[in-house]
């Protein structure tokens, strides 16, 4: 009982642990210690000389030592008896690779299977989007991916619950709603629908707004929202129904206010969707940082987007999916059309990029030699992504296979992915020594 009445019982509390504002809040990451690992640096295409230990603590790594056939390595002190710290957590891995965790830098995390086609999923409710968004985003982690940049769609709320543990998901950075003008890529209304006198509707996985004063309140809302960086709209698109892929959308006016706006709020990093070079030269002659798809760009323009310091992010693999059972009629015909013509051109343009000098930031494969995983982390504004390094976070993916050999090791998550680490802790596992924290 306690000793003054309505005052709490501390006692008794101490033994409620889920008494708690917040009680999906999991403690600190236990200390991890992953002996005789072959370390994979993506950065330098290459595996470290020889076996190491790698020492994670409170979701870091904080020691990593060369092993030797002379002598065992010295490590931390890792345990005092008399701590009421848990015992840490000690695998010999045997010679397997350990790799950085995957970053994609183009997702929607929000634009969930279960529906047939494009208008059905922009029409389905938001509830049972943010259901089946759980479920998206916990097979990303469970194939590897520890850090995904959602490009439309996503919110601060969502990227907050997967951080505080409420939901089990990739590390999420995310721009809210993408910009859109009226008949741009985000706008999935009917063709003879209106908009009102005010524009500002909001559908899927984007917002529409025209004009300056429209623009520069739904960058500012977004930003407000916590995005952790703007997309903007500059082109037509596959999926969207009355776009033409040549279309350039957005005023230069318009397109100048999101990205003076960004800068005056906190510098946030601004990106377009855009396929061609008219699109992508509208978006970064008014100060866009970044470009994703550009399937149809030229040599002149790589060369330009270069010399600006200007980020690709081709989505390559996308295309394919969306023309394949059980997606084959996800795409309205006109929308077949043009993913046809954007898969062609594809690699072409990657390739001229590539010899133009443009930073890649590859979908899905960014941490695997396509593309240093740095650059990744420079754009997303977070150095510990990316590297097996002391003081990067502990995004660890534990293989059978070297990825920089063979990347399409990671195809098969269910043959060569022994376990999952995510900020330190143990998502899955094959691993006997290598228990899965509990979430419940």
């Amino acid at each position: 009982m306690s000793p003054f009445p309505g005052s709490p019982d501390k006692t008794r509390d101490s033994l409620l642990p889920k008494l708690a504002l917040k009680p999906w809040v999991r403690d600190k990451a236990p200390r991890l210690i992953l002996r005789n690992a072959k370390i994979v640096d993506p950065s330098e295409g290459a595996l470290l000389a020889g076996l190491h230990d790698v020492v994670a603590e409170d979701g870091l790594i904080i020691s990593m030592c060369t092993r030797t056939t002379e002598h065992e390595p010295k490590l931390p002190s890792i345990w005092d008896a008399d701590s009421k710290d848990p015992k840490p957590i000690v695998v010999d891995l045997s010679g397997k690779y350990l790799c950085p965790g995957l970053i994609d830098c183009h997702v929607h995390v929000t634009a969930v299977p279960g529906v047939k086609t494009m208008s059905e999923l922009v029409q389905t409710s938001e509830e049972l989007i943010h259901l089946r968004t759980t479920y998206i985003l916990r097979e990303m982690l469970l194939r590897g991916f520890t850090t995904v940049r959602d490009t439309g769609g996503a919110s601060k709320a969502l990227a907050g619950a997967i951080s505080e543990g409420l939901i089990t998901g990739p590390r999420l950075f995310q721009c809210g709603k993408a910009l859109s003008q009226t008949g741009g890529h985000a706008d999935f209304g009917p063709a003879n629908a209106s908009t009102g006198c005010c524009g500002g509707h909001v559908q899927s996985l984007g917002r529409t707004c025209d004009g300056v004063p429209q623009v520069l309140k739904a960058t500012r809302e977004e930003l407000k929202g916590g995005a952790d960086f703007i997309k903007v709209m500059c082109g037509g698109g596959v999926a969207s129904p009355t776009d033409a892929i040549e279309t350039v959308q957005f005023t230069a006016e318009e397109i100048g206010a999101i990205t003076t706006t960004c800068k005056q709020m906190g510098n946030k990093h601004t990106t377009a969707h855009a396929y061609t070079d008219a699109s992508v030269l509208h978006a970064i002659e008014n100060g866009v940082r970044g470009i994703e798809h550009g399937n149809l760009i030229s040599a002149t323009t790589a060369q330009l987007m270069a010399e600006k310091g200007v980020f690709l992010t081709p989505t390559l693999a996308c295309y394919g999916i969306m023309v394949r059972p059980p997606f084959e009629d996800f795409l309205p015909p006109e929308g077949k059309v043009k993913n046809a013509q954007v898969m062609e051109r594809g690699l072409d343009a990657l390739k001229i990029a590539d010899e133009a000098g443009v930073v890649p930031l590859i979908s899905a494969l960014p941490s695997v030699g396509q593309a240093d995983p740095r650059f990744a982390a420079r754009m997303l504004g977070d150095a510990k992504l990316g590297r097996i390094a002391v003081g990067c976070y502990a995004d660890l993916l534990v293989l059978d296979a070297d990825p920089l050999e063979d990347v399409t090791v990671l195809d098969y998550p269910e043959k060569h992915l022994f376990a999952v680490i995510q900020g330190g802790r143990v998502i899955s596992s094959r691993i006997d020594a290598l228990p899965v924290e509990n979430h419940i």
